[in-house]
């Protein structure tokens, strides 16, 4: 049994996602420790998730605590759900870029930089936390943008970091349902960084079948795949790839757009906490289903489970690169195949970056570091910088404008 698995940022109105997959799988947790801020959203998550484990007969107990210290002595692992500056952050992120002639999004570009300036340093605070009284913990991160965050773990932690998107595993499903194959019965050759992920190569029973894959996708033209992008390079990519190479499309849709995604979340969000308040609802209830969160009952969990198992399991997880990657720095995090088991995570050698990406993800990497830099050292010319070199920001002019724009809708103290 595990003692205590902590979740940072457990107020959300989908954590009880987690106490739903927990119970399904069977996950034997003695304590699942809620850490928020004060007020009343906390406590009545956190009822709610108990009423959920009473009714199921489930023994373990939630624990609501604001206090971050206490909260994590003991825990096994502990997962970081915080989004800093909750909903209304994640609208200007996603809204502000494109009023500046960029793509707008919550964890790429312009969008992902902000989110990383305010969310870096609660994130690095909490980091130093747990150094100091739980060292042992393994850090399992949900927050975005994943990619800079696990990257400034990796630079200014001792800590077991993880970072863990839903994303990879979805597409890899839709595939395996294409091929009509378990997704365990094939072997899925996967490149990339957080949201920026292309499977080169699958295989069934040792030979390639990525021909088959791809004939199959061009016929069943599902919204899912970006058909162009795989016509042309022969190869998968996860959905916010074409971020990069539809921007201007991306962008004009966006500036027309009545409500962003964000804004319809943050609604439902307040819907669902009224629903919370029925001290006789045990179930997840079908507003919050719609959110479709499947990252806990699809990844997060099986993650757990399989780290504490004996046998070895599969993920595609957000990591040190240590050479896994030839192209990239081995300080800096990538998203790629990765054995886990009890004995640890053992990430897969998967060589060369093909030509065509070698050069967006050794910028997109460099606009990470300089961005975590920029936030250690609350460094403007390195917040510029940052901008700047990013491939979905297209000029120095609009990174600058955009960047005093920031600085004053989040309060950033750069010098």
């Amino acid at each position: 049994m595990i003692d205590r698995i902590t979740i940072l940022g457990g107020s959300s109105v989908y954590t009880p996602e987690f106490i739903s997959s927990m119970i399904s799988s069977n996950l034997s947790v003695k304590e699942i420790v809620l850490v928020g801020r004060p007020g009343p959203k906390l406590p009545l998550v956190a009822q709610f998730c108990q009423r959920m484990l009473d009714r199921s007969g489930f023994p373990a107990t939630v624990i609501a605590s604001t206090d971050t210290s206490s909260a994590v002595a003991g825990a096994k692992y502990v997962l970081n759900h915080v989004r800093v500056g909750g909903m209304p952050a994640r609208i200007r992120d996603e809204k502000t870029p494109p009023k500046f002639g960029m793509v707008g999004d919550e964890t790429l570009g312009a969008g992902g930089f902000a989110n990383a300036m305010r969310t870096l340093p609660v994130t690095l605070e909490h980091a130093r936390i747990i150094e100091e009284v739980n060292p042992s913990a393994t850090f399992i991160n949900l927050t975005n943008p994943m990619g800079i965050v696990v990257e400034a773990l990796i630079h200014y932690s001792k800590l077991n970091v993880i970072g863990v998107c839903d994303l990879p595993g979805s597409i890899i499903k839709k595939i395996a349902e294409v091929l009509r194959h378990a997704p365990g019965d094939l072997s899925f050759f996967y490149l990339g960084l957080n949201h920026i992920g292309w499977i080169q190569d699958i295989k069934l029973e040792g030979r390639s079948c990525m021909a088959r894959a791809l004939e199959r996708i061009e016929q069943c033209h599902d919204d899912g795949f970006d058909l162009e992008l795989l016509s042309l390079f022969r190869m998968i990519p996860t959905s916010p790839v074409g971020l990069f190479f539809h921007q201007d499309a991306i962008l004009k849709k966006q500036l027309a757009c009545g409500r962003f995604r964000a804004e319809v979340l943050h609604e439902a969000e307040q819907q669902i906490l009224k629903l919370y308040e029925d001290e006789s609802l045990a179930e997840v209830p079908d507003l919050t289903r719609q959110r479709n969160a499947v990252w806990y009952g699809e990844t997060i969990v099986p993650l757990i489970v399989a780290l504490e198992s004996k046998t070895d399991h599969e993920f595609v997880l957000c990591v040190r690169n240590e050479g896994s990657i030839r192209d990239l720095p081995d300080d800096c995090s990538v998203e790629i195949p990765v054995t886990v088991s009890r004995r640890g995570l053992k990430p897969h050698k998967v060589g060369s970056c093909p030509r065509f990406l070698r050069g967006l993800y050794q910028a997109v990497k460099e606009s990470d570091r300089l961005a975590v830099e920029a936030v250690r050292h609350k460094s403007y010319d390195y917040a510029l910088q940052s901008l700047t070199i990013h491939p979905l920001v297209p000029s120095l002019d609009a990174a600058r404008r955009f960047l005093d724009r920031i600085i004053k809708d989040e309060s950033l103290a750069l010098h």
